[in-house]
């Protein structure tokens, strides 16, 4: 940058010279001419920016013009129009100059602002007599604001879920904050930070062969759903055709939302608080759970007319399909207090499940809401995903066409209550309208909660260890039972409820 100024300078230098000499003022010309274009095509190499090069620019041309009227001005040649012209020069690069600084303190002072504004949230609970005055002094050391996380719920009904708060507070004061809780084990319980969990859903064909045997429903699609016949799911619908239930169950989806206008489910689907669905991961489960079967529209599913199931969903994740831990307690605790009689969750993250969402899942099954979740999409064991590892959870794998282990699929034989069911190429509903296929233990995970509902129907007080019984029992072997259990059997679960009623 200096060599550039200084070839600048010599060019009015040498012009100078040029027109204030007589002997050899040519060449002084030329040469000064010549230094112009040198210097012209530096600055187009060595500057990056349109402002830098011309606030260069603007400083050399009026030093050199500075220097080049005092040199016509000794010789007694007018040199005012240099002067000026010098002036001008440098009077434009210090008001550049100035410009760049306010714009680099700007921009500084911009990212230290939005520096302060990251934030993330942590999930705070206290123990059952204490109150969120008594950390008030700690949180507001720390620049946190706070509200209570689930407030329909009270101290009667859970004394956990009651006491859990979530803080919002600068990334940067984040950990000595959470420190200074967690040091406060006289009125803090537990502290662990709300992270996000998002859908990881494997590709999914094109190829919808038609099964060969003869079915009774009209739906003009379901003799492409290979799902119903793996689980027996036509000889229900011949089981149940002339049946009415005990009562209608509730089948919850907690996920992206539920496309309640849906010519599918639009006859089902009951108020409930997720009734758009964007994204289009939770219509596809709706549908495959309890869509209207036999009503001459798209797909079929064991929901014969649309008399035995009323479906329900819950925003546990956005229409980016990512969750945070609070969305997704909040959804089962909603789903709880209004009814669900079945919870379907096809979510989840590979991390032990944090302690709010194994609370508000032990707050859905002390009210007897069978609970149901994928096993997850990442070929490892489920032990090690959320929120499939919590006790007690019906944990569904998935098998292919095949009725092989779907290639994706974790196993789950290392917790309580495995069973799997297909989930590879399931024809459902398309959101906004239609249908589409999806693969994922996702799409397993609804096949089971939809038998469950219909057990549900026609026995409303079963028990969900009885529920998880007659599945275990009726379910079939398949290649690899023993890394994802068995194949649910809903002909044989169903018959097995009726039986027993």
């Amino acid at each position: 940058m200096l060599l550039t100024g200084l070839v600048t300078i010599s060019a009015f230098l040498l012009l100078g010279l040029g027109a204030t000499r007589t002997s050899r003022g040519a060449l002084f010309m030329t040469s000064g001419f010549l230094l112009m274009l040198i210097s012209a095509s530096m600055h187009v190499v060595q500057f990056d920016g349109i402002w830098d090069t011309l606030a260069a620019v603007a400083t050399e041309v009026g030093i050199g013009s500075m220097l080049l009227a005092g040199l016509l001005r000794r010789s007694e040649v007018d040199a005012r129009p240099w002067f000026l012209i010098g002036a001008a020069a440098l009077s434009l690069a210090v008001i550049m100059l100035a410009w760049q600084k306010m714009s680099v303190a700007s921009v500084l002072e911009e990212a230290l602002d939005h520096q302060e504004v990251v934030s993330e949230s942590w999930i705070l609970e206290l123990g059952p007599d204490d109150s969120i005055e008594e950390v008030t002094e700690i949180l507001e050391r720390f620049g946190a604001s706070w509200e209570r996380a689930f407030p329909s719920v009270d101290l009667n009904e859970d004394m956990d879920l009651a006491q859990v708060f979530l803080v919002h507070v600068s990334t940067a004061e984040a950990g000595p904050l959470t420190d200074a809780l967690r040091a406060d084990a006289e009125n803090v319980d537990h502290v662990e930070i709300n992270f996000d969990v998002h859908l990881d859903t494997p590709s999914s064909s094109l190829n919808l062969r038609s099964i060969d045997s003869s079915i009774l429903e009209d739906d003009p699609l379901a003799s492409k759903q290979w799902a119903l016949e793996a689980i027996n799911g036509h000889a229900v619908h011949g089981m149940v055709a002339d049946l009415e239930p005990a009562k209608k169950a509730l089948v919850a989806i907690l996920d992206t939302g539920v496309d309640a206008n849906h010519e599918d489910v639009s006859q089902i689907f009951t108020s409930s608080p997720a009734t758009t669905d964007l994204h289009g991961h939770g219509s596809h489960c709706a549908g495959i759970a309890g869509a209207a079967t036999n009503n001459g529209l798209g797909i079929a599913s064991l929901n014969w007319e649309g008399r035995f199931l009323d479906i329900v969903g819950y925003q546990a994740l956005n229409d980016q399909g990512f969750g945070s831990i609070e969305m997704i307690s909040q959804a089962i605790i909603d789903a709880t207090e209004d009814g669900a009689d079945v919870i379907s969750m096809s979510l989840g993250a590979k991390a032990e499940t944090p302690k709010v969402i194994r609370d508000a899942i032990e707050f859905a099954m002390e009210r007897n809401v069978i609970v149901v979740a994928s096993a997850g999409n990442a070929n490892e064991d489920a032990i090690d995903h959320m929120p499939s590892n919590v006790d007690g959870v019906i944990v569904v794998s998935a098998v292919d066409r095949n009725l092989d282990k779907a290639r994706f699929s974790n196993t789950n034989m290392s917790l309580s209550r495995p069973i799997t069911a297909p989930g590879v190429d399931i024809l459902s509903l398309k959101t906004g309208g239609g249908y589409v296929t999806m693969s994922g233990t996702s799409m397993s995970t609804p096949v089971v909660s939809g038998i469950i509902g219909m057990m549900r129907a026609f026995a409303p007080d079963i028990s969900d260890e009885d529920v998880w019984q007659i599945l275990d029992q009726t379910s079939r072997p398949v290649r690899d039972s023993q890394q994802i259990g068995n194949l649910v059997d809903a002909e044989a679960a169903l018959q097995r409820v009726m039986d027993l009623n």
